[in-house]
């Protein structure tokens, strides 16, 4: 009696393996927004069966990631104006509030994380070639769900993992102007620094790092150009 039981939790289990393998591929940008994949090579190539990943994938599209298409195939749906706006919004709250409740109590040992991530990301800006910024942004996005964690708020971290999925930050470097990295990656120390002196002025560095970021984007071609 027990043995179909186990099948359908190991099957279910499978599922959920691939949904967050999709899921991770997402947020680091190796499928792009508006990409057409074909079920069954994707199949072929996580070594599974179609029945997981017909499974992940449906859950995808119930998220508004995917359309499911005929033929075994599915695209990644390209973020509207108003959800690069509404994305943009929740964010800047997540994050913002974080920063809030976390500057004047969080203990120092918590920010290492922080502080080897920085690392990884001045190792990405010396060893990538000149204007390859992916490594850097995968660091970059590490960094800042690594911040929403100091708030210890099961919910907000759930919700901006999801965020990422419909707005990945590949996509908001890719859409917006060209970025000042220089200036970008130093707000990420003085972030740290101010929460190691647990100084308010985090809430003023990354309301203001937030800012910028968004007028990057609303400068870019993606909102400028005439649709």
């Amino acid at each position: 009696m027990d043995q179909p039981e186990v099948a359908v939790i190991e099957k279910r289990s499978l599922a959920e393996q691939v949904y967050l393998y999709l899921c991770n591929s997402i947020i680091r940008g190796r499928f792009n927004y508006g990409q057409t994949i074909s079920t069954k090579q994707l199949a072929a190539e996580l070594k599974v069966s179609m029945m997981p990943i017909r499974e992940a994938l449906k859950r995808l599209e119930l998220e508004g990631i995917i359309e499911i298409k005929p033929r075994s195939m599915c695209v990644f749906r390209t973020p509207t104006r108003e959800t690069i706006l509404s994305a943009i919004a929740v964010r800047e709250l997540l994050e913002v509030y974080c920063v809030k409740s976390a500057y004047n109590s969080v203990e120092r040992e918590r920010l290492k994380p922080l502080r080897a991530i920085t690392e990884d990301m001045a190792r990405a800006l010396r060893e990538a070639p000149e204007g390859d910024l992916r490594e850097y942004i995968n660091h970059d996005w590490r960094f800042h769900i690594s911040l929403c964690s100091l708030a210890d708020n099961e919910f907000i971290n759930k919700t901006y993992r999801e965020l990422n999925l419909h707005l990945n930050m590949h996509y908001m470097y890719d859409i917006g102007i060209k970025p000042d990295i220089t200036q970008t990656f130093r707000d990420h120390i003085d972030l740290i620094e101010a929460l190691e002196r647990k100084d308010s002025i985090a809430v003023e560095i990354i309301e203001r790092h937030l800012k910028i970021s968004r007028q990057n984007i609303l400068r870019g071609k993606f909102f400028t150009e005439e649709k």
